[in-house]
């Protein structure tokens, strides 16, 4: 086979986005999701590598990363052994195979077919005779499991008898046990075999602060697709292997082996393998044998056999694929896009599926993510649920109401998602520490959530406080907290004590625009979003999420008027404690840090020191005004006090103060130096002027943009290695938040100029962000977006991206200007005349107020954005009125649209736009 791939991009096969790639397997980065909701977590590469887990301390394969996703032990197998060939792989994982594998040799085409959600290796070996197709999938029941269907087929001219044998080696264990005890805790496995597999259950869970009796069962089975037995096993790796052999060669199959009937030395205590022999078949030309192989997770003996009756033949199995890619369909097609671009519409059918993905897998259990021990960060719960909500707004409510249960009373929250509904962990790696961001996320998520339902009262949804040890925002410890107290925050009486969900989003609020550095900006702490910057804790400063935070109020000023209104009612009540970071008693200068420190230190000490409990009514109208007054100043300074004009002639934002409390951006000795998360928030939240956004946008494209890859990069080098900043000094320049074109923030950067009406600059930015990963001959990924773009144009940590939530949330809401308003429904198309098919329309298909609804706009006179307007809307065929802002956007108010869709679950609404 060449050294060159043959066909180096992948193609879409239907109109739902399943595709093919030929002869992908010398990709060395290239995997793919198998899951499942019931908690299987697993990845397989174009040559089934990959390993499976429930869970940090549940792996059923090898844990891995993506430096060892090669790993020989990590590999699904099924071999087949012949006169003709001897010992073949299906996978192409034979020592003879991979020798091969950079040959000229053209005998084995490989065909990799991928769809939602299952994994199609299709091997056609003229020379072998032989053509295989395996499906791996992980069916949508509530079995933790996996499935591989396999088929062989002769192609030769004349029979062929083979004898199959599967290989699934089984690692049964937590993953920290393979650096940390790893002998010892395999000498734990007890190993019970069956008809038709094998059984692997550790004595015990292994941890030394204190073991447990084990309860979880591992285990592989495999059955013919008319239900054949094997006819025996090889249950360990040193009987499939044998001495001198390898997982790419092993002794059972090379030799042929029969299996030991009666095993010549035990089994427990030994590294397991799922190496069932089946019976020598003899097949004709064009005749296919089919198999069935299972491994999974469980808690309970009786479900390992249970799978053979649910999964156990040709008919169940392909029942079970079916319904799990019909599922899967289901679940992306919440929202979809039809504009002039097929590949577009398909390709944002995979982005719509990762927001799921992260939500089952967190931030760990992925080969590229090699970070996180399990469960998902507080930011990334809150930014997942963006796309999540507008896909399944009424199954959302419950998630977002539980999980404001982790904020303090500091404004600082646990930081660790756990599984099940408001469970949470304090920190990860038992860490104190804050990331200053985190109090923007669950605002402005279940902003986003009222909006889109109209559900406004969900901010008065009460719920307790989350407490443990950790007091002031990591900066000191209530040493009289025990953890037999609870996790609930308690008055001085011992109640457990309740506020509203829109008194905790307050607490996060006042707190960080009170703690502030010299420069009056919110300090940094041990990071924010980019948590490469997380060694500045003491001087450190971010400016971006400054005027993230001073959008923020603006917002919630504008959405307690709106509940007056709606409610008619003059006050809410807060805790009297929280009044006091109001101005509502008597405000501070907000000119003078000191100050603002001052007044917070106050508060710590009054809910450290006994903490009330008592509520004030407050009167709406007074705190509206005065969160407005705070979000502006914010705003203003930043406009004015964190504008750079650079000796470059080029002007920009500065975005963050170091350790030294010295400014990181702007002109340096060794360079100009700039940053695109500062430009982006200033943008979005209106601290930017319009002059300002011109500038910035420009310096953007001069100073950030990848001149390789056409990317936008998230920063320019950050200089010497001082380490006065964060852990970002010391990774190299062009990866990750490092100098990456990393796509979290180039999808908001889009964002905030779509919002702010720059709408041929933020399609430029598109056309990069989408441009990029589908350019497989360098990107070297399936569809999706990924993290970031490597410095070489890879794609990277695919799959489980924060960009594809904000992604999906963008061109629904901004570039098909899809959106509410606390239910009212605003259309503000910002699609330009290239986005519209060939019969000058497009389409969306999304929620609104819990109706599906599909939005047509239709563009009969071929019109770029800056020439449409629009001229008249329909709902189900009626034309309506409405509201319109100069006829570049339109508003149903809730009422007028909830009397038109009475009684119906869907509507189609057609705009049509003109001169």
């Amino acid at each position: 086979m060449s050294n060159n791939i043959k066909n180096v991009k992948w193609v879409y096969t239907d109109d739902k986005g399943s595709f093919e790639w030929k002869n992908p397997h010398t990709l060395n980065q290239l995997y793919f999701p198998i899951c499942n909701e019931a908690g299987i977590m697993g990845s397989v590469t174009p040559t089934l590598h990959g390993d499976a887990t429930t869970g940090q301390h549940s792996f059923l394969r090898l844990p891995l990363v993506m430096t060892d996703l090669y790993n020989t032990r990590s590999a699904r197998n099924f071999w087949v052994y012949s006169d003709r060939t001897g010992a073949y792989s299906l996978t192409g994982n034979s020592a003879k195979q991979l020798s091969e594998l950079f040959t000229e040799n053209e005998k084995t085409d490989v065909t990799i077919k991928g769809t939602f959600l299952a994994h199609t290796l299709i091997r056609e070996d003229r020379e072998a005779g032989i053509k295989s197709e395996i499906i791996s999938f992980a069916p949508v029941t509530d079995d933790a499991v996996e499935i591989m269907w396999v088929k062989v087929t002769n192609i030769s001219g004349e029979a062929i008898t083979l004898t199959p044998t599967t290989a699934l080696p089984l690692y049964g264990r937590s993953a920290d046990s393979q650096r940390d005890h790893n002998h010892w805790t395999s000498l734990a496995h007890r190993i019970e075999m069956n008809d038709y597999g094998l059984e692997v259950k550790p004595a015990i869970m292994h941890d030394e602060r204190g073991h447990k009796p084990n309860s979880t069962i591992y285990f592989a089975l495999a059955i013919g697709e008319n239900k054949e037995k094997p006819v025996g096993q090889f249950p360990t790796v040193t009987e499939f292997i044998g001495e001198g052999g390898s997982f790419e060669w092993p002794r059972a199959v090379v030799a042929n082996i029969p299996p030991y009937q009666v095993p010549p030395n035990r089994r427990d205590g030994m590294e397991a393998i799922g190496a069932m022999r089946f019976e020598a078949a003899v097949l004709a030309p064009g005749e296919t044998r089919g198999y069935i192989l299972i491994e999974g997770v469980t808690q309970e003996k009786s479900e390992v056999l249970r799978c053979l009756e649910r999964y156990g033949s040709a008919e169940k199995v392909a029942g079970a694929l079916e319904e799990n890619m019909n599922y899967w369909k289901g679940r992306v097609e919440r929202i979809s896009f039809k504009t002039g671009h097929e590949s577009f519409n398909k390709w944002m059918r995979w982005v719509a599926l990762q927001p799921i993905l992260r939500k089952i897998y967190g931030n760990s259990f992925l080969p590229h993510f090699d970070y996180g021990r399990g469960g998902r960060g507080w930011r990334d719960l809150w930014q997942d649920c963006l796309a999540l909500l507008l896909q399944s707004p009424e199954e959302m409510k419950d998630t977002l109401t539980a999980s404001f249960g982790g904020v303090r009373l500091d404004g600082s929250n646990a930081t660790i998602i756990e599984k099940g509904l408001g469970r949470f962990a304090a920190d990860r790696n038992k860490i104190s520490r804050v990331w200053m961001d985190h109090g923007i996320w669950p605002y402005y998520t279940t902003r986003l959530y009222a909006d889109q339902t109209g559900d406004v009262e969900v901010f008065f949804t009460e719920l307790p406080y989350w407490k443990d040890h950790q007091i002031s925002r990591a900066k000191a410890r209530d040493n009289s907290w025990k953890p037999a107290d609870g996790t609930q925050q308690k008055t001085v009486s011992g109640d457990v004590y309740c506020g509203s969900l829109l008194e905790h989003v307050l607490v996060q609020h006042l707190t960080c625009f009170h703690n502030v550095g010299d420069h009056n900006n919110l300090k940094l702490e041990d990071a924010d979003w980019n948590d490469l910057l997380d060694m500045a804790n003491e001087k450190g400063e971010t400016v971006p999420f400054s005027a993230f935070y001073g959008w923020n109020l603006i917002t919630i000023a504008q959405l307690l008027l709106q509940y007056k209104k709606v409610k008619k009612t003059e006050t809410i009540p807060l805790f009297k404690e929280l009044i006091a970071l109001t101005g509502l008693n008597g405000r501070v200068d907000y000119n003078s840090a000191a100050d603002k420190r001052k007044r917070l230190e106050k508060y710590f000490y009054a809910v450290n020191n006994g903490f009330s409990g008592e509520k004030t009514e407050v009167e709406i109208h007074l705190l509206a005004a005065d969160l407005t007054e705070m979000g502006n100043w914010i705003l203003k300074h930043v406009r004015e006090n964190e504008w750079i004009e650079s000796k470059t002639g080029y002007g920009f934002f500065n975005g963050y103060y170091n350790n030294d409390g010295n400014r990181v951006d702007g002109d340096h000795e060794d360079c100009t130096r700039m940053n695109l998360t500062a430009q982006t928030f200033a943008i979005m939240s209106g601290a930017a002027t319009d002059e300002q956004i011109k500038k910035a946008f420009k310096a953007a494209k001069a100073i950030l943009k990848d001149p390789d890859t056409g990317g936008f990069r998230l920063t320019t080098p950050l200089g010497p290695n001082t380490l006065n900043f964060g852990r970002g000094y010391a990774v190299v320049y062009g990866e990750k938040e490092t100098g990456g074109t990393f796509n979290h923030m180039v999808v908001m950067f889009m964002n905030g100029l779509y919002k702010r009406g720059y709408i041929k600059e933020a399609y430029e930015v598109f056309k990069t962000i989408y441009a990029l990963p589908n350019n497989t001959e360098k990107a070297g990924i399936y569809p999706g977006i990924p993290e970031y773009i490597s410095h070489e144009g890879r794609g990277m940590y695919h799959y489980l991206s924060g960009s594809a939530s904000w992604l999906l949330m963008t061109v629904l809401t901004e570039m098909f200007g899809f959106r509410g308003e606390c239910g009212d429904l605003v259309l503000a198309p910002k699609l330009v005349k290239e986005q519209f098919d060939s019969n000058g329309t497009a389409a969306a298909h999304a929620f609104f107020l819990g109706k599906r609804v599909e939005l047509v706009y239709s563009n009969p006179q071929g019109l770029d954005y800056e020439d449409y307007k629009i001229a008249g809307i329909k709902i189900d065929g009626s034309a309506i009125s409405f509201d319109t802002d100069g006829g570049k956007s339109a508003k149903i108010p809730k009422a007028a649209l909830e009397q038109l869709l009475d009684g119906k679950d869907s509507c189609t609404v057609q705009v049509v736009l003109g001169k």
